[in-house]
């Protein structure tokens, strides 16, 4: 009798847990249910940086003769700093303006400039001293978030640092910071004086006078 009750009983737990594995194997299984699960999950690999070097560079901000190691985040437009052997943000300040790189001869200017319709206050890198005006260019990066494989039939994406485009600007002798004409006709409207040199070098280098893109070839036109 004690044999029948115990191959009973074996037989009871044996067809529940073929039915607990049928449910488990019936259910869907994602990356988010294994996640779950396991209460943990490696971090996605991300692509690039969001620095413009990876590395410090020596630098000299504003008329402060001790150099520091600074890198300049062009996701966020702000200028790191090593002080006291950490990292550190430094405030958007005039008074830290401007920020010469030494190696590469570089000079970061913190400025009010029009973008996207609005005037905000970040940093342009000098790219050239003309006559009449100073040529400056905003350098920045954005960020595409990743995203992890949902199931067998999808691939995993990175978190990915990626430039955007430059956008280049004229402070004009008065301070006044205007964004680059489009085409040469607004280009020859803000230096009139320049008007020959521009259509010359537009015809030279056979630039197309409704889409600037070209610009800087047309340095030598201005300075």
């Amino acid at each position: 009798m004690k044999r029948i009750l115990f191959l009973s009983a074996f037989v009871s737990t044996l067809v529940y847990c073929q039915q607990g594995n049928a449910n488990v194997n019936n259910s869907p299984v994602t990356r988010e249910t294994l996640i779950a699960r396991a209460g943990y999950v490696n971090p996605l690999e991300t692509k690039g940086s969001p620095y413009l070097y990876a590395e410090y560079k020596k630098a000299r901000i504003a008329n402060n003769q001790k150099l520091v190691d600074m890198r300049y985040n062009a996701y966020k437009d702000e200028v790191d700093i090593i002080n006291n052997g950490k990292n550190m943000t430094i405030y958007k300040n005039p008074e830290y303006s401007p920020i010469h790189i030494i190696d590469s001869d570089e000079i970061l200017y913190l400025l009010e400039y029009p973008y996207n319709g609005k005037k905000v206050i970040g940093y342009l890198f000098e790219v050239k001293k003309l006559e009449t005006a100073t040529l400056l260019m905003r350098i920045s990066k954005t960020y595409d978030k990743g995203k992890y494989a949902q199931d067998s039939f999808d691939r995993e994406k990175e978190n990915t640092y990626y430039d955007l485009p430059d956008i280049f600007y004229f402070q004009k002798k008065d301070g006044q910071i205007l964004q680059l004409p489009k085409t040469k006709d607004e280009l020859i409207k803000m230096f009139p004086e320049k008007k020959d040199k521009i259509e010359t070098e537009v015809k030279d280098k056979k630039l197309n006078p409704k889409n600037m893109k070209m610009f800087p070839q047309l340095f030598r036109a201005l300075s």
